[in-house]
């Protein structure tokens, strides 16, 4: 008796002596917590809808918590779904990657040609203009030190050229005297002020926005160029932008432009002859320069809408600008209006390809749907409904109008998706051919 009693009392201090052996399993609200921040995780994965996207407090607080029940229970079944449902989060928030391959770049380095091909021809037309108008006694004068007030002869200046090497537009524009003028030089040099009210000015700025459109769009607005113009006067205004103008009025000489060089780039003079009023260099040559870089030339009329979209993105990508017209829907492009609308709009997406993204692809999930009229293949409509039915509705029916909802991403130069999936709607017209109508969305 006394040796059972000592064996049980042996048992009871072996069993104080030993430590609660630990559970191998998370408990239901320690999972649970950690897996309402995975979920919120996965929410705005979902959202970002493969664009990157910094971590916030809720994202970092689903990897802390996941963490700790992977290092406490690295065997249990619900805590390793819950890890890799959170790595998987974690990599989609840095966002969706793509190889970009050469061909994709290829438009750049065809660029690359074209700014060459353009700029050899800009050397070219401004040294033959300089040996024209520049060259020999009293055809032109050195800018600085401007002649002084005192000492300067209208009657021998009036009409003489003068070239301007830091023109500087919009910087350097103010309004005096009800015009508009542009600065060059200062008090201690002496002032020229360039006159941009004037039909001159517009038809070379033109040219110049002309080449950055169609040929080079890293020409950025504000570039230092050179102007070249003609002496017309002499005139006390005050050369300061601001709306108070606060500045002393200084004496300058007003100056008519007659071309703009832009240096290793381009160079565009006035053509009085032609409805543009100006020109730049190789301009009446461009097709010719351009049309052999170009990989798509005409839209068939059996496109499918994605492929419309995919020919919108190399015309801009290539700057064929008559083919971006081509698939725009011409009901937008009816007015004077309307298609500088559509030229603004130009200009942005060439801007974005060249400095936000370098490629875009379609989604193959286009959506169609009719917006008017009456189309029997639609649904299963064809099925329920006979000839002589189908044919009134038809009467009865506005014309039918279709459009296609066409998603697109855009990637940059690495690869990385840029920011979310964007929509392009397009139209169609009688099963005629199809036209896209949003033009102004982005890739």
């Amino acid at each position: 008796m006394q040796r059972i009693l000592f064996v049980a009392l042996l048992f009871l201090l072996v069993q104080t002596a030993t430590p609660a052996q630990e559970t191998k399993s998370p408990g239901k609200q320690e999972l649970g917590g950690a897996e309402r921040f995975v979920e919120q995780f996965e929410k705005h994965v979902e959202r970002a809808k493969g664009a990157p996207f910094p971590l916030g407090n809720d994202e970092n607080e689903a990897l802390k918590r996941v963490k700790a029940l992977k290092e406490k229970y690295p065997d249990d079944p619900k805590v390793k779904d819950l890890f890799e449902r959170a790595r998987k989060a974690l990599l989609a928030s840095k966002g969706e990657g793509m190889e970009i391959t050469p061909d994709m770049l290829a438009y750049r380095e065809n660029e690359k040609k074209m700014v060459k091909l353009f700029a050899e021809e800009a050397d070219k037309q401004w040294a033959a203009f300089r040996d024209t108008n520049l060259a020999g006694e009293g055809k032109s004068m050195d800018p600085f030190p401007a002649p002084g007030v005192r000492d300067a002869n209208m009657h021998e200046l009036r009409g003489k050229f003068v070239v301007l090497e830091k023109f500087e537009y919009p910087t350097n524009q103010f309004s005096d005297t009800g015009r508009e003028f542009v600065s060059v030089g200062s008090g201690a040099t002496g002032y020229y002020y360039v006159d941009i009210g004037t039909r001159e000015w517009i038809s070379l700025y033109e040219a110049v926005k002309r080449y950055r459109r169609l040929v080079n769009a890293g020409l950025a607005e504000g570039t230092q160029w050179t102007m070249i113009g003609r002496i017309s006067g002499l005139q006390l205004i005050v050369p300061d932008a601001g709306k108070d103008k606060v500045g002393p009025a200084m004496w300058g000489f007003i100056v008519v432009p007659e071309a703009i060089l832009v240096p290793g780039l381009t160079f565009a003079v006035l053509a009085p002859e032609s409805d543009l009023g100006g020109r730049f260099a190789g301009e009446e040559r461009l097709q010719e320069i351009k049309d052999p870089l170009f990989t798509v030339k005409s839209i068939p009329e059996d496109v499918t809408p994605e492929r419309l979209v995919e020919i919108f993105e190399i015309a801009i990508k290539e700057k064929n600008f008559d083919l971006y017209v081509e698939c725009i829907d011409p009901a937008r492009r009816t007015t004077k209006t309307a298609m500088s609308l559509l030229r603004y709009h130009w200009d942005l997406h060439v801007s974005r390809f060249a400095t936000l993204y370098c490629h875009a692809t379609v989604a193959p999930r286009t959506k169609i749907r009719v917006l008017k009229g009456f189309d029997e293949t639609a649904g299963d409509q064809d099925f329920f409904l006979t000839e002589e039915e189908k044919k009134k509705i038809r009467e009865r029916s506005e014309p039918l109008v279709e459009e296609a909802e066409v998603w697109t991403k855009a990637w940059t130069d690495k690869g990385l998706q840029y920011g979310s999936e964007k929509p392009h709607y397009l139209r169609r017209y009688g099963k005629k051919r199809w036209y896209i109508s949003t033009y102004s969305s982005q890739f």
